[in-house]
């Protein structure tokens, strides 16, 4: 078996690629064997007895193989090969006459194997075959690795545009700025007051409401994102793009509605307290110039880019036809020249057959290639589709082929899931194999610690702790293999207060290291949740590890993590670092995390244990003094 260098110019794909490849460096080699017993050091790397990697110095398209990429290996009978005789260390063959012929046959084989089939110069009929497909590999790999330059880019752009937008949010810049912009325009306005002409006041109002909301337009542009073009987005990043899109909605209703509200209550009042009249048919006019003139604005830039793409498209075109016609016509010039000068009356050995296919060989190959260049062009134009659907909207190429990747990147991504699920499926069989009886022996050592416990007060406290976290661990294992006996598990109503002493427990020494504290309300004292013990606890365990590692994170005087619950749900708090506005929802799925090494597993168990007893947690509108807060209700 051999593996090409290149992994454009192979027909395997890019992960077995990878897996022989690593396999060849280590293990590659041509090996000899004698009577199934393999005859060192040859087919170690420091070996090279055939001279392959030294002879591909010289000239790699006459040397084709490397000693590295290939497996394989010589049997030799010894009945049938008694000339080779083995040295009395037995490493290796003695250089005898013998070993020399086997050394120029296996040389020669390689040589005459890569003329025969991988050479850039003979034009037998494999060798061609080869390059036509290599050819084709290589082009297809060089259009991919171009397109995937040109994504990079783009991409790498997209997202330091979201990065900026949402950093803005956190950072409430843009109701900061806007605020700025409608102070000015206050001021702007406070100025008219002064202007002793009656007639100029109401057009200075005009003109300068017209240049605020040109300036808000303006401004609500330059902190969008544009929907990004060129490149497939990953599911992350699409998560993001659609928060974004959410985050840019909320913005719309609230400081640009409000922005403009205010704007029109402020005309109001100064032109109420100047006593004008202004004409609202006026400002009217003016408004529906404004987006008038914007939209216009819009619509012929992009005709322009539009037209520029098109006619750029068509002249690189027209450039390439002109080239390939010209690039025939010099072939036929070239194989007709050679025919006045072929003497065929005078040579005795002139075949009319051999060279009549050669000249047409000649031609045949460049129209072939012209035709073959200009059928892929034709297809790409005649898939070329422009439609309105059944609400007028016009639906493209690009946003099919857009579909399509982004449902590409998805499957890949989750392919990579299913791979590693599927691993750690086996793993979790050999593990029940090997647990099923430390489980059972846990069951009976808690029935007889149980005993204990009830004639020890002290004791109980402690068993129910383990009880409690065993009955996790167990709940947890059958979902994973056959386990399916459960240890007297009831559902019941559990009070809030028992679940924080349960957590003072657990982190009492980590929240004093910290110095952070925690706090409930009466709202959370009063009241209970009903269910599994083993459902909530663990919720509350992830949610507050959580919130003390982001607390320890965090540069806050005064660390606190609040419980609170209402007739609506739980709410946990804490006033740590913010949870960006893309993750809200990021945080749920699997294997997401912000946590240097973090798994990504807790929260996302934890809503799908949450969702199975009818009950939902996210992340909600933070709670006074806190800059985090997530809830746990009842599903409706």
């Amino acid at each position: 078996m051999y593996l090409q260098g290149n992994f454009r110019s192979s027909r395997v794909d890019i992960e077995n690629y990878a897996r022989i490849k690593a396999k060849g460096d280590k293990f590659g080699g041509l090996y000899i064997y004698r009577d199934n017993i393999r005859v060192l050091p040859y087919g170690d790397s420091d070996y090279d007895f055939l001279d392959l990697e030294k002879n591909r110095s010289k000239r790699i398209s006459t040397y084709f193989f490397s000693y590295r990429r290939m497996f394989g290996a010589i049997e030799i009978a010894d009945r049938e090969h008694s000339g080779l005789v083995e040295k009395a260390g037995r490493e290796g063959f003695i250089e005898n006459k013998a070993y020399r012929q086997l050394q120029a046959i296996l040389k020669n084989f390689f040589v005459q194997l890569a003329a025969d089939f991988f050479s850039e110069d003979n034009k037998t009929a494999q060798s061609e075959f080869f390059n036509q497909k290599k050819n084709e590999f290589n082009a297809y790999h060089n259009a991919l690795k171009r397109r995937d330059k040109l994504a990079k880019s783009k991409k790498e752009r997209f997202a330091r545009e979201l990065d900026i937008f949402f950093a803005g949010l956190t950072e409430h810049k843009f109701a900061n700025e806007l605020g700025e912009l409608f102070t000015n325009f206050k001021n702007d306005l406070h100025a008219v007051l002064y202007i002793s002409d009656a007639d100029e006041p109401s057009q200075k109002i005009i003109d300068l409401e017209f240049a605020m909301r040109q300036k808000v337009s303006d401004y609500k542009k330059r902190i969008s994102v544009t929907s990004p073009k060129g490149f497939a987005m990953s599911k992350s990043m699409r998560a993001d793009f659609d928060t974004y899109l959410n985050e840019f909605k909320i913005l719309e209703q609230t400081i640009f509605k409000n922005i403009n509200e205010s704007i029109d209550q402020l005309i109001d009042d100064y032109t109420a307290q100047l006593n004008l009249e202004i004409s609202k048919r006026k400002r009217l006019e003016q408004a529906v110039e404004l987006i008038s003139a914007e939209a216009l604005s819009i619509n012929k830039k992009k005709k322009s880019e539009t037209n520029d793409v098109v006619s750029n498209v068509s002249r690189k075109i027209k450039d390439l036809t002109n080239e390939l016609i010209i690039d025939l016509d010099n072939q036929i010039r070239s194989v007709k020249n050679q025919f006045k000068l072929l003497a065929t009356d005078k040579a005795d050995n002139f075949d009319l057959v051999t060279e009549r296919k050669r000249m047409e060989a000649e031609i045949e190959s460049i129209s072939s290639r012209n035709t073959n260049v200009m059928e892929r062009i034709i297809r790409q134009f005649e898939s070329f589709y422009i439609e309105k659907n059944e609400d007028g909207q016009i639906i493209t190429n690009d946003q099919i082929a857009e579909a399509a990747s982004e449902e590409l990147e998805e499957l890949r991504e989750r392919l990579q899931s299913d791979v590693e699920l599927s691993q750690l499926g086996l793993a979790v069989g050999i593990l029940h194999h090997e647990f099923n009886g430390t489980v059972n022996s846990i069951r009976h050592s808690l029935k007889d610690l149980k005993a204990w416990s009830d004639v020890d007060i002290k004791l109980e406290g402690i068993y129910k702790n383990i009880k409690v976290n065993f009955e996790h661990l167990d709940g947890y294992l059958n979902l994973f293999t056959p386990l399916n006996r459960r240890l007297n598990r009831r559902r019941e109503y559990i009070s809030l207060l028992d679940i924080k002493i349960f957590l003072i427990d657990l982190f009492k020494s980590r929240l004093e290291r910290h110095n952070i504290a925690f706090k409930h309300t009466n709202g959370f004292a009063s009241r209970k949740i009903n269910g599994f013990r083993s459902t909530f606890y663990p919720v509350f365990v992830n949610i507050i590890d959580n919130a003390i590692y982001w607390l320890k994170q965090s540069d806050v005087p005064e660390k606190v993590i609040r419980l609170h619950a209402d007739d609506t749900g739980i709410y946990i708090s804490n006033n740590g670092i913010e949870i960006k506005p893309q993750d809200k929802e990021r945080i749920f799925e699997l294997r997401f995390s912000r946590k240097p090494n973090g798994r990504g597993l807790g929260l996302s168990i934890s809503k799908e244990v949450l969702n199975a007893e009818n009950y939902d947690i996210f992340v909600s509108q933070p709670k006074e003094g806190s800059t985090v807060t997530f809830k746990i209700q009842k599903m409706q």
